[in-house]
């Protein structure tokens, strides 16, 4: 399956993954089953690729031009991803995490003028402002010269993976 057909499906299954478990019964029941911290593991696997599969369905659909992407917008996602992975390793609880998905999936909004990717990056912002509106932005930070280390480590890694794993380089031109 490939182009829109495939995008779709990676949309509804990412979107279904994280709205059926929020259901009292299902997540009650897969918490009973598996424990809450095989839960958490669980979800978060299907979390990530899901999501994975959904930003290369993004890259396999049809090319629609919506908008030029401008130099400076590479320099806006460099801002915001920094920023982004330090909120979400900072932070105490799941605030902290959907504040830095908000973030990323804002930057990268400008940095990709297609249909397909304003579709997932824009769709991206607003599932992350409803988790916000849902769990308050973050008010409890855990600042250590460890989290924020461990935050500049995942920064390097991604800016360097970036060209391998989604297929395009991060940095300005």
């Amino acid at each position: 399956m490939t182009g829109w057909g495939e995008y779709i499906a990676a949309w509804a299954l990412f979107l279904g993954a994280h709205m059926i478990p929020a259901l009292p019964g299902p997540r009650g029941w897969l918490v009973a089953r598996l424990g809450r911290r095989g839960y958490l593991a669980a979800f978060s696997l299907l979390s990530i690729g899901l999501l994975y599969w959904l930003i290369l369905a993004a890259g396999r659909a049809p090319v629609v031009p919506l908008w030029d992407q401008p130099g400076w917008s590479r320099w806006l996602v460099n801002i915001a991803m920094p920023t982004a992975i330090l909120v979400a390793a900072l932070s105490v609880g799941m605030s902290g995490l959907i504040a830095a998905f908000a973030l990323w999936a804002g930057g990268h909004l400008a940095a990709n003028g297609d249909l397909a990717h304003a579709l997932f990056f824009g769709g991206m912002v607003i599932f992350a402002l409803s988790g916000l509106l849902r769990s308050g932005l973050p008010g409890t930070f855990r600042v250590t010269w460890r989290r924020i280390a461990l935050a500049m480590l995942i920064w390097a890694a991604f800016l360097h993976l970036h060209p391998l794993v989604i297929g395009v380089s991060p940095l300005p031109a």
